[in-house]
């Protein structure tokens, strides 16, 4: 089999109404997708074993809190002084562009690597220098591009019937989490460490949404916010401590002054003080665990240190994740070591106390935060997922845990009772707690290459046969062999 591009990648998912642009018989606005049957059975997929993984398996909580949140929220949270990227709108035709993009896009043409990476270190005086002397042009009309703004993510929208509350889509799910720490604490007489996790809908106002799900206004996210004593020397998580063969795991790592990965050891990484403590250094063993379980093959992902520059305004300590999308590796999670300034902030501006207590003592806990990105992790894992066969048909390789339906129910031909007995199947299956995809529609080859194009591993086949001894024939998507099982034998 080979591996196929991302083109075929796109037109499958438009084919098949993995997933689609919103709102299309009016036009589209960029950066908001709505998810199919299918793509949706694969999302949900990947979030129940992210939730199986990072919540259930760890012993940590989950919650769901509210989209919106008043204009308080996001002052203390930061977001409304610092969440904002640089703007620049074509003198001609007024079309928006994030300034520090077009340079990157420009200065990679260029192959100019040291303007290409003073781009993302720069500010904004210095990127309206850059564009200046420049040779930029607008992608819609060709015009020349000078200027920068400085333009805010955050979406707003008015609260009440007289609009006299302000507030905001949140850009993130973890201030929600913030919020609810200390009464989560109490109720649920919570020790430390302990995390709580959400996985939610956040928004940005971005200035040009691109790369199909790369860059969204809508989008979907994975949190999980680990709350610890950075005083405490034992790390436990689910109330055993973290063995030591956890921190001998090596995991392909860019540091913040190189460009290429490098095989090292979180223990060394530990040492070398590239990762700042033990959970950072635990959620990044189970963050690599998490997505080989998916299917990701280890040499399609790499974890990059984010220079001090780069940090967001809130970490003292970030590790992204980034996976081969096509040709090039995207970001799809981010770990932050937050520290205590979430709680902090929020308890000066709301003037309610967020210290609880641990052990002996009262304090403020500190926070490291994975956030992964739920669309573009399923972005990458169809991806590389799709491949040709010797027959020249597409076969999405998913494994058990994303596949979008356990099994493919097909009877062998339209006749009355091989659809009685099919149903029977698909039915008895349902019961079981499995997911079928069933159909009648086009021949039975037709139907298997269907079913091997979305990803489901078997396909049951009721012929005539099956009407004699109640055996099926179970196809196997990867291998194309057949074998004769019992109905009552399918698990």
């Amino acid at each position: 089999m080979e591996k196929e591009g991302l083109d075929a990648v796109i037109n499958l998912i438009a084919r098949r109404g993995i997933v689609a642009p919103s709102a299309q018989i009016y036009g589209e606005i960029g950066g908001f997708y709505d998810y199919g049957p299918i793509g949706l059975k694969i999302k949900k997929r990947i979030e129940a074993e992210w939730r199986r993984v990072f919540v259930e398996k760890m012993g940590n909580l989950e919650v769901e809190t509210s989209i919106v949140s008043p204009r308080q929220v996001f002052e203390a949270s930061g977001h409304l002084k610092t969440f904002s990227d640089p703007l620049t709108v074509c003198p001609k035709c007024g079309y928006s562009h994030r300034t520090d993009k077009v340079l990157e896009e420009y200065y990679s043409k260029k192959n100019d690597k040291v303007s290409l990476e003073k781009v993302k270190h720069s500010t904004i005086e210095e990127l309206r220098s850059m564009l200046k002397s420049a040779d930029v042009h607008c992608e819609r009309c060709g015009a020349k591009l000078e200027g920068v703004e400085v333009f805010n993510l955050m979406l707003a929208t008015k609260i009440g019937p007289l609009a006299g509350i302000e507030g905001y889509l949140r850009p993130e799910t973890a201030q929600g989490i913030f919020l609810d720490f200390k009464n989560l604490y109490r109720i649920y007489g919570l020790k430390l460490p302990v995390g709580i996790a959400q996985s939610g809908k956040a928004f940005r106002n971005e200035i040009s949404p691109r790369n199909f799900l790369i860059r969204m206004r809508e989008f979907s996210q994975m949190e999980l916010e680990y709350f610890f004593d950075p005083e405490e020397s034992i790390l436990e998580i689910n109330g055993l401590p973290i063995s030591d063969a956890v921190f001998e795991e090596s995991i392909a790592f860019v540091s913040a002054s190189g460009s290429e990965a490098k095989s090292i050891k979180l223990s060394a990484l530990l040492k070398n003080g590239d990762i700042p403590n033990k959970l950072f250094a635990y959620l990044l063993y189970t963050e690599k665990k998490f997505l080989l379980g998916l299917g990701f093959e280890e040499n399609t992902f790499r974890f990059r240190q984010i220079s001090k520059e780069e940090l967001p305004h809130y970490s003292k300590g970030n590790v992204d994740l980034e996976i081969k999308i096509g040709e090039k590796y995207e970001e799809a999670s981010g770990l932050a070591y937050r520290t205590d300034y979430d709680l902090r902030n929020h308890e000066l501006l709301s003037k309610e106390e967020l210290h609880v207590v641990s052990g002996n003592k009262k304090l403020l806990p500190h926070v490291v935060e994975l956030s992964i990105g739920l669309d573009r992790l399923f972005l990458a894992l169809v991806s590389n997922s799709l491949y040709s066969d010797e027959r020249g048909w597409e076969v999405l390789k998913l494994n058990e845990k994303t596949s979008p339906y356990d099994f493919a129910v097909f009877p062998l031909q339209k006749d009355d009772k091989l659809v009685e007995k099919a149903i029977h199947v698909r039915d008895m299956l349902l019961e079981r707690g499995k997911s079928v995809f069933y159909s009648t529609s086009g021949s039975i080859g037709k139907r298997y290459a269907r079913s091997d194009e979305i990803g489901v591993n078997k396909a049951i086949t009721i012929d005539y046969t099956t009407l004699e001894d109640d055996t099926v024939t179970i196809r196997d998507m990867l291998t194309t062999k057949q074998e004769r099982a019992r109905i009552s034998d399918i698990a």
